[in-house]
């Protein structure tokens, strides 16, 4: 009888079903690739021996704590962890509004699809451990008042990711009035500067200085108001090269039809604090970086993507049909979303593939056979070669960093079991005068085809260049 009733309660929710179905196959299919990688970023944990300069940079101290832990625990699970605490968290976001298990599953499932996770997870392990905290926010924010929750997340989150802290609010969307409101916002801000002082602490405790921040994140401080000008173009122009790159998966008639649908409801509904909550959350990413003006990369703005379609989806819906219109327009959103994020990390599995089959092309010697390895390599023709083999790919990369930078090849190697690496990147750097001889005659090694070429050295040493007739 119960197994009946089972079934009969399944078929009334087949259309729910169907989508939850359509979307899960959706990640199934981009995670299959995704497990399909072996080799990462150059700076992930698994590549370096230390987390110290990281965490001067970047103040991560909870990474900083558990780096040896990190860097032996397994990239697919890595992985499988930080998309089931996307899930979770979203599930849960969603939940509290809408209080259905189908909608709030179809949420999470399509902040999941993001095409900006997957390009983020090219560290897989770096941070895991803010999307565990993530995955463990919501039910911290039930068990404490938000005088505790806030501080304790800034805390957490600027140990491992800060970008998250920006999706805090959004758990407090249920029965939000004007006085909670502001309530709200006076706890996370203030919490958002509590952390960080508690952060810059630990790091000069850890270190012996404060966190200064690297140079590539092109810093400019707030001194004046001349700089706090110059600091809203910069974050202004981050915003809007982001939104550019983001239509090719986000049409944008689709997303300001979407928002005028958005303002509707939250207008019929009377949840406007919802609508402004969702906006804020989205854009706190940028706000919070005009007093030091550093670059907001495009593989950080995970929470941006979530607030967004919190905004645009998530409010108190009465019927079983407008519940399911939006699971409709969430499903078809997906697909776009996940094609996008399939063409990523095709196009990182490929650029690996392709870099390990050339290597041991090109490589005659044996790891143990090799004191150093030596890269020498041109600008003008290594950019020239990488952009001739992104064009013959059938994959194409949006928002990743591209493998035309010598020392972004060093994961490969280790991966093939080198260890000790020398980049000398237009023939300069440390102990690179030693192979220029044998670089001016790499036309002595010329092969038909490949990329690159190598040569053992008298020292025992290896040096690979570019192959100069190459054939990608």
């Amino acid at each position: 009888m119960e197994l009946s009733f089972i079934k009969e309660r399944l078929r009334n929710r087949l259309p729910e079903l169907l989508i939850l179905l359509l979307m899960f196959v959706l990640v199934c299919i981009n995670l299959s690739l995704f497990l399909q990688v072996d080799v990462w970023r150059q700076d992930s944990m698994y590549y370096v021996s230390g987390y110290n300069d990281k965490l001067a940079e970047e103040g991560r101290w909870i990474n900083y704590l558990c780096f040896k832990f990190l860097r032996i625990l397994p990239s697919d699970l890595a992985i499988l962890i930080s998309y089931a605490s996307i899930v979770g968290f979203a599930y849960s976001v969603a939940a509290r509004v809408t209080n259905s298990h189908y909608f709030s599953l179809t949420f999470g499932i399509l902040c999941v699809l993001v095409p900006v996770l997957p390009v983020q997870l090219q560290w897989p392990e770096t941070l895991l451990l803010g999307f565990i905290f993530l995955a463990l926010s919501p039910r911290l924010q039930q068990i404490l008042p938000p005088y505790y929750f806030f501080p304790l997340m800034g805390v957490l989150f600027f140990g491992t990711f800060s970008a998250f802290y920006f999706l805090m609010p959004l758990l407090f969307l249920r029965d939000l009035d004007f006085p909670r409101f502001w309530r709200l916002m006076v706890y996370w801000i203030g919490a958002f500067i509590v952390a960080y002082l508690v952060t810059q602490l630990l790091v000069f405790s850890f270190t012996g200085s404060s966190m200064q921040i690297a140079g590539w994140r092109q810093p400019h401080y707030v001194v004046d108001f001349a700089s706090l000008l110059d600091n809203l173009a910069r974050v202004t122009s981050s915003f809007a090269a982001h939104w550019a790159k983001a239509q090719v998966f986000l049409k944008p008639a689709v997303v300001a039809a979407l928002l005028l649908i958005a303002i509707a409801v939250a207008i019929v509904k009377k949840q406007y604090f919802t609508l402004v909550v969702g906006v804020v959350s989205g854009l706190g990413i940028y706000v919070s970086v005009i007093p030091i003006g550093i670059h907001i990369q495009e593989r950080t703005t995970l929470s941006v993507f979530i607030a967004l379609f919190t905004t645009l989806f998530v409010y108190s819906y009465q019927s079983r049909k407008a519940l399911l219109a939006v699971m409709i327009v969430m499903a078809l959103l997906s697909i776009r979303l996940a094609a996008t994020s399939h063409e990523e990390i095709g196009w990182y599995k490929t650029l690996n593939e392709i870099l390990l089959q050339q290597f041991s092309d090109a490589i005659d010697h044996q790891p143990e056979e090799v004191n150093r390895v030596f890269i020498a390599v041109e600008s003008p023709e290594v950019l020239t070669v990488f952009r001739a083999i992104d064009a013959r790919i059938k994959n194409k990369s949006l928002l990743s960093e591209d493998f035309s930078p010598p020392l972004y090849w060093v994961p490969t190697l280790k991966h093939m079991g080198y260890t000790q690496f020398r980049i000398c990147l237009d023939l300069q750097g440390w102990d690179c005068d030693q192979i220029v001889e044998y670089y001016k005659r790499r036309n002595e090694l010329k092969r038909e085809h490949g990329l690159f070429v190598s040569q053992r050295l008298p020292t025992g040493d290896l040096l690979i260049m570019l192959n100069p007739q190459a054939n990608p």
